[in-house]
């Protein structure tokens, strides 16, 4: 006796065309249904294609009862990238479920953001050298970099000042002994203020070279749904899809 396996009102719901989250979005996603595989197809639309994406999948019955899938395959999971024609493959039966009733499809998704802004801190450790680096380290004292580089400056800046006098004492002495040590000191005070200059820009842009450096890693997600959200009902302006299968 041939048997026949109804499946017969799989409601698939969607809602408007797009939800819109800040500067990313999940359009609205087309489904097809041979039968055995639901196959949903999306856009994932992001200013930077650099960033990743956590996308999953949340589906519950006519009751309200999730569905927990776990054969789903292609574009869901972590270290999904943007872009169009995106698609995820679910296979009921190998989840063991037999859809005899009306279910609720959502695309979820989840964009992994940066541990800190990469511009910023290189602006911080400009204006104090390890500012920068005291931010994303949660208060570690790099920020003594920056007392250091600045009593570099100052140093440099006094010393010049002392060189500058004792210059214009040289230019002043008659006595050729005295000439001759004011030279000398004046050159060993003029030597000494580059080396602090020399110090702090060397500290300044290693600081800044080391901020640029320091990979910017991804906070762990909180799992705040950017979703294709379903409606409960007829008649709040979702699209329902039914199929009759025969076997």
């Amino acid at each position: 006796m041939k048997r026949q396996r109804l499946l017969s009102n799989l409601a698939l719901l969607l809602l408007c065309p797009a939800i819109f989250s800040q500067d990313y979005l999940i359009t609205e996603p087309k489904l097809e249904f041979d039968g055995s595989r639901l196959s949903i197809s999306y856009d994932l639309v992001n200013k930077d294609p650099s960033d990743i994406f956590h996308i999953w999948l949340e589906m519950k019955n006519q009751s309200g009862t999730r569905i927990r899938a776990s054969a789903v395959k292609g574009d869901v999971g972590d270290s999904i990238s943007p872009g169009n024609g995106k698609k995820i493959i679910w296979t009921p039966e190998e989840d063991a479920l037999f859809l005899d009733e009306d279910i609720s499809v959502e695309v979820v998704g989840e964009r992994y953001e940066k541990e800190f802004n990469k511009g910023s801190m290189i602006l911080l450790s400009t204006a104090v050298p390890g500012l920068g680096q005291t931010k994303i380290s949660k208060g570690k004292p790099w920020w003594v970099t920056g007392v250091v580089a600045y009593g570099a400056v100052a140093g440099g800046l006094v010393m010049h000042s002392s060189y500058s006098k004792t210059y214009d004492q040289y230019v002043a002495e008659t006595d050729a002994l005295e000439r001759a040590n004011l030279l000398d000191k004046s050159q060993s005070q003029l030597t000494l203020s580059a080396v602090m200059f020399i110090s702090a820009a060397t500290i300044w842009a290693g600081n800044i070279v080391w901020m640029a450096a320091t990979p910017n890693k991804y906070r762990p997600l909180q799992y705040a749904k950017l979703a294709v959200v379903t409606a409960p009902g007829k008649n709040n302006g979702v699209a329902l899809l039914s199929f009759k299968v025969n076997f």
